[in-house]
């Protein structure tokens, strides 16, 4: 007894059937297709972020240029024949002028001589205002002569806005 399916049956037997392979073609031909469009689109985004990037700093050239060109010279400069100590006395004094800060004494020290480099010590005592010695601590520790505070103390003098420093400042130089 072989069954005949009537009309309706038919219909809901070839839907499913149609369904299945539909879900079944979309699943593994379709939805591939989609997400590598969408990685190819991701990666098209960051490579356009990535070039204005690139195109803002090949404007900049000129500047950078000049901003390594400047610091290229002052490196030929501080590696002369002349007295490592020279040099980073000069650095602090003109640091400590932009910066309206007296230096009252400066002494430096012995050199340290370690296997690759040489760090240069200096104590100084000065004088000035909270905001002369916030502008030359952050002169110093952002200056191209590789100079750092190793310490500082600040006292406030007696009835007056100043205030005494006492300052260590080292700075690295090659051999």
């Amino acid at each position: 007894m072989q069954r005949i399916l009537n009309k309706r049956e038919k219909i809901i037997l070839f839907s499913a059937i149609g369904i299945i392979i539909f879900s079944f073609g979309f699943n593994i031909i379709i939805e591939p297709i989609l997400t590598r469009n969408e990685n190819i689109n991701k990666e098209i985004n960051m490579t356009r972020v990535k070039l204005k990037k690139y195109l803002q700093l090949l404007s900049e050239k000129e500047y950078i240029q000049n901003k390594f060109n400047k610091f290229s010279v002052s490196f030929k400069h501080s590696g002369s024949e002349e007295n490592p100590f020279v040099n980073a006395l000069a650095d602090i004094e003109s640091l400590a002028k932009a910066s309206n800060i007296r230096i009252v004494d400066i002494r430096p020290q012995n050199p340290k001589n370690l296997e690759l480099y040489k760090e240069i010590l200096i104590d100084l005592r000065t004088e000035g205002d909270i905001e002369s010695y916030l502008k030359f601590v952050y002169n110093i520790e952002n200056s191209l002569s590789l100079l750092r505070i190793k310490k500082i103390q600040l006292n406030a003098k007696p009835n007056t806005q100043s205030l005494e420093g006492s300052l260590s400042i080292s700075q690295i130089s090659l051999d």
